[in-house]
């Protein structure tokens, strides 16, 4: 049986009250005679019991133990999220995180504890418990983004503005014909929603056939993929958005596999500048997540710091152009440069 105060009182026929106050040094206080005192403090240290620090934090609202889940945590997009949320964690007076993955079937440490709040790590998931949470009073927090009508905080990317600012650098490359090379998850179709509607509003082309949706990241898939839309032709794709720097990364060894150069024959733009993309060759150009301030805010919102009004749940943050070396004018164009 689990150690609990309620079993400690039961084993030495005493109250609970009476267990939890010994326990917490106010025995004497309520009359207990040290002898029982020392019995219930035997007693707890026989059987193993652990103070529930929830518990703790109901009672003078000065702990918080907030629980997040992560949606993968081989992603290495999350690692610099929970180290920023970790730093402000151990910032925060008594505060304790507990972290599991959205794979996991048991999530026994959800089950036990009352949480001041819980953080949802990745875009498009819904772990077990998902449900009740969001149906109690418990502040949940998705850095991230999910369905238009879930009803908690989003803490998200504003990759509209990004693109926006993106464009504006490829055009003055030189750059017209803008591809999109997606995944097939939720999260890369916004992304290609979002680019063909600010190619639109930059009066650019925004073809359906240069966004094509990968049905897998083999080296053949990416090269043959590839080299489609950069056959000569009026409509041929000079600029490549892929949906992520993994996928950035991927689609860079597969095209220097087969003699393809970037950036001299395509330049190549991931998104979320994860820790590695500084170190491609060539080292690539991204779209950078205010990470620090991503983690603040949803760390202020699940412990009640930032109040949530049922009308205003999204929070969006801009990105941040990072131009490296993965991007040059189009080939038409360097003939032209100095």
């Amino acid at each position: 049986m689990h150690a609990t105060q309620k079993v400690i009182a039961q084993r030495l026929g005493v109250s609970v009250s009476l267990v939890s106050r010994a326990l917490r040094g106010e025995g004497a206080r309520i009359g207990a005679s040290p002898e029982t005192i020392r019995c219930i403090c035997e007693e707890a240290a026989r059987c193993g019991y652990v103070p529930n620090f929830a518990a703790l934090s109901l009672r003078d609202r000065t702990n918080l133990l907030l629980g997040v889940v992560v949606r993968d945590f081989a992603d290495p997009f999350f690692g610099p999220l929970l180290g920023a949320l970790q730093q402000l964690a151990a910032e925060e007076p008594a505060c304790s995180l507990v972290m599991t993955g959205s794979g996991v079937g048991d999530h026994s440490p959800f089950s036990r504890y009352r949480f001041n709040g819980y953080i949802l790590m990745g875009s498009d998931f819904q772990p077990a418990g998902y449900d009740r949470w969001t149906h109690s009073s418990t502040p949940v927090v998705r850095l991230g983004e999910g369905p238009a009508e879930e009803q908690i905080a989003q803490v998200r990317v504003a990759h509209a503005l990004g693109f926006a600012e993106l464009l504006r650098y490829l055009r003055g490359l030189g750059h017209r014909r803008i591809g999109y090379l997606g995944n097939g998850t939720p999260t890369s179709a916004r992304r290609a929603d979002l680019l063909q509607r600010e190619l639109k509003q930059a009066g650019l082309p925004a073809p359906p056939d240069a966004f094509v949706t990968l049905p897998d990241s083999q080296t053949g898939t990416l090269v043959a993929v590839t080299r489609a839309m950069m056959r000569s032709g009026v409509g041929r794709v000079t600029a490549l958005v892929t949906a992520s720097d993994v996928l950035a990364l991927t689609l860079l060894r597969a095209l220097h596999e087969s003699g393809v150069h970037v950036p001299r024959d395509l330049s190549v733009v991931g998104l979320d500048d994860i820790p590695f993309a500084s170190l491609a060759v060539p080292a690539l150009t991204t779209l950078r997540p205010p990470i620090a301030a991503m983690a603040k805010l949803a760390f202020a919102l699940s412990i009640g710091r930032t109040p949530m009004a049922a009308s205003a749940r999204l929070f969006d943050v801009q990105p941040e152009l990072v131009v490296r070396e993965s991007c040059a004018p189009p080939p038409e164009k360097q003939d032209d440069c100095p």
